[in-house]
């Protein structure tokens, strides 16, 4: 059983293990100190029993998702393109376990791949760690305002766990209409990211905020004019949008 992806996520998010380490460690202090009044030790109990769950709960989290299921594989994509596309893009920030293989899942088709990652519009500490060790250098690098590929040239656009790192909204909404708009009007867009719920705050706790909820993803398709077509879970955190340009609000 491999650990590698966990292990480098976490690697990546060190300061919130520390803080989950001390948590647990300063809480166990207070918990076993009789010389503490009870209320505190049972408060001390608590605060060691929520670090260790977050700091176990998420590095599980991130094994399930990078680990043992089959995103990274991309084996559940021709499900929802049937039709092998001739022409695809695949949108990410190259960081470790954001990367699917189209080229091996549609061997015969022209594959782009377009790095989005920017500083000033990506400014979570943890990315900007993971790119030290990322592996760009088959990509183009890209803006959100303006994808350097022609008008309706993709069969199949694919955006990897990156949108939700670009933190303004006007940026969000000026990328999902660069996808409207490099995507053929019979052609499909995936978005793939994690979203605001129950699991991730099972797993992440108060992280669960560097996510959006569905109802975000929603509206920026809506205001892109694209269409639901289909969604689908690749487990409880990695959930999956499936849009169309929306031919009846194209105009």
């Amino acid at each position: 059983m491999s650990f590698k992806n966990a292990l480098s996520l976490a690697r990546y998010n060190w300061p919130l293990y520390l803080i989950a380490f001390s948590g647990a460690t300063l809480g166990t202090f207070v918990a076993l100190n009789a010389h503490v009044a009870f209320e505190l030790r049972c408060a001390g109990t608590l605060g060691a029993l929520i670090a260790i769950w977050y700091a176990v709960a998420s590095f599980l989290a991130f094994h399930a998702m990078f680990d043992r299921s089959r995103l990274l594989s991309g084996s559940w994509i021709p499900e929802l393109l049937p039709d092998s596309p001739a022409r695809c893009i695949q949108i990410s920030v190259f960081l470790e376990a954001t990367t699917l293989p189209l080229a091996k899942v549609f061997p015969n088709a022209q594959v782009i791949l377009l790095d989005l990652f920017h500083p000033d519009l990506m400014t979570e500490p943890a990315v900007t760690r993971a790119r030290q060790s990322a592996n760009s250098t088959l990509a183009i690098r890209s803006s959100v305002d303006s994808l350097p590929v022609e008008t309706g040239w993709s069969h199949a656009t694919l955006i990897t766990l990156a949108a939700h790192e670009i933190r303004q909204p006007a940026a969000r909404e000026q990328l999902f209409h660069e996808l409207q708009r490099v995507t053929a009007n019979s052609g499909s867009i995936i978005v793939i990211e994690h979203l605001r719920n129950i699991a991730a705050f099972l797993a992440f706790g108060p992280g669960l905020f560097h996510f959006y909820p569905r109802r975000e993803w929603i509206r920026l398709a809506r205001n892109a004019k694209l269409a639901l077509k289909s969604e689908i879970d690749i487990t409880p955190f990695v959930h999956v949008f499936l849009f169309t340009p929306d031919q009846k609000n194209a105009n």
